[in-house]
């Protein structure tokens, strides 16, 4: 479970211990149960759609839906994710959504919840054991008043039981009690916490090296993309953690295909031009002012830069090959290009049909893309030849 984390005093939270500790000690005897009763396909296969099913509820359900806003959804389809999510045993949503918002709010000070700084063991498990005596009133409104969050958060115990023990009970029997229900839950758990400790001292900062938080492409393996921690506090409501085309996040895979069935929208997505300024200013000052830039880095991120100029080039290319006056003269430069298409744009608006219009928009955004990559590469390849050997 998640209890609150508090700003002054603070006290143990016995029922977290012992649920804690008792559910261990329950999933280290399962091998001692299969032993003597055996383990059936279906308790297996039972254990292994509640392990997903919970799991995909706490990264797309509580943390990008209700925590960040990154996507809205249906009302049933919210529901189903509460419903599930509270067969993690993590808590209400309302007590882990903001959690959450503190987390990023304070991190790595003393009013993180499950601050760092404070040791890897803390930040995994030893921040749950301590509570702090809060009143409600210290829930963000906005979840506060949401209605069913609202009620998951009332019936919250009595919704975990059935969902997470009588329900397992009842389809697979002992056998499914003990596999699908305390072992599930105990390797969620873990799972679930690598992200509040590994996430953050193993791996790069490429967005915001300030920050404790990395991408951990491992993390993102077993935690369904949450790995790419450094990228999601520097752009928390992105409904993606990984941006990369195989970059490994089956949660925004969940999310987007939720969008083309028409269940999900409004998703949320930093341009790609945002992230470099980023990167490269993250890559360029920080670096200078800690004397620490990596010529190696350097030049992995100006290969990145020629990739998307080469990208962005190719696309608007492509949007105006129909065009042949606006074939680029021999004479002119892409930004030259850009500002002759777009007075073409605005002097032709009502002659032009929807789908040229259109086109040629989306021109002018690959050609504006392509000069902010071309100035960002003219940053990183001075600094390149500032570090070069003679």
């Amino acid at each position: 479970m998640a209890p609150r984390q508090p700003n002054e005093e603070r006290r143990l939270s016995w029922p977290t211990i012992f649920f804690i500790f008792g559910t261990t000690a329950g999933a280290l005897l399962w091998p001692v149960y299969a032993y003597f009763y055996g383990v059936t396909g279906g308790e297996i296969l039972l254990a292994v759609v509640y392990f997903v099913a919970t799991a995909m509820s706490i990264t797309v359900g509580y943390h990008r839906l209700i925590a960040h806003r990154s996507f809205a959804c249906r009302s049933w389809v919210k529901a189903v994710f509460l419903i599930v999510g509270s067969a993690a045993w993590q808590g209400s949503a309302l007590e882990w959504a903001s959690d959450h918002i503190r987390h990023h709010g304070y991190t790595d000070t003393g009013k993180d919840p499950y601050n760092i700084q404070q040791g890897f063991w803390y930040a995994h498990i030893g921040w749950l054991f301590w509570r702090r005596e809060d009143d409600e009133s210290d829930f963000p409104p906005h979840l506060a008043q949401d209605r069913l969050i609202d009620l998951q958060h009332r019936y919250y115990l009595p919704l975990a039981i059935v969902t997470s023990f009588v329900v397992p009970f009842l389809i697979a029997g002992t056998g499914g009690l003990m596999l699908a229900g305390v072992v599930r839950i105990v390797l969620g758990h873990h799972v679930t916490w690598l992200v509040n400790s590994w996430a953050h001292v193993g791996g790069s900062r490429p967005y915001n090296p300030t920050v404790s938080a990395t991408d951990n492409w491992m993390v993102a393996l077993f935690t369904f993309g949450e790995g790419w921690h450094n990228y999601h506090h520097t752009f928390p409501n992105d409904y993606r953690n990984g941006i990369g085309a195989f970059a490994w996040d089956p949660s925004k895979w969940l999310v987007w295909s939720m969008s083309k069935l028409g269940i999900a929208w409004d998703l949320k997505r930093i341009d790609s031009t945002v992230r470099w300024k980023k990167r490269v200013t993250s890559l360029l000052d920080y670096a200078e002012e800690q004397d620490a830039i990596s010529l190696e880095r350097l030049r992995q991120t100006k290969a990145g830069l020629e990739r998307q100029i080469e990208e962005s080039r190719a696309r608007a290319e492509r949007l105006l090959r129909d065009s042949l006056q606006y074939e680029q003269a021999a004479h002119e430069n892409m930004r030259e290009l850009r500002e002759r298409v777009g007075r073409y744009l605005s002097d032709k608006q009502e002659a032009l049909t929807e789908s040229s219009r259109k086109r040629l928009e989306r021109a002018c955004e690959a050609l504006d893309s392509l000069d902010v990559y071309q100035r960002l590469l003219d940053r990183v390849a001075l600094a390149e030849t500032r570090l070069t050997p003679a």
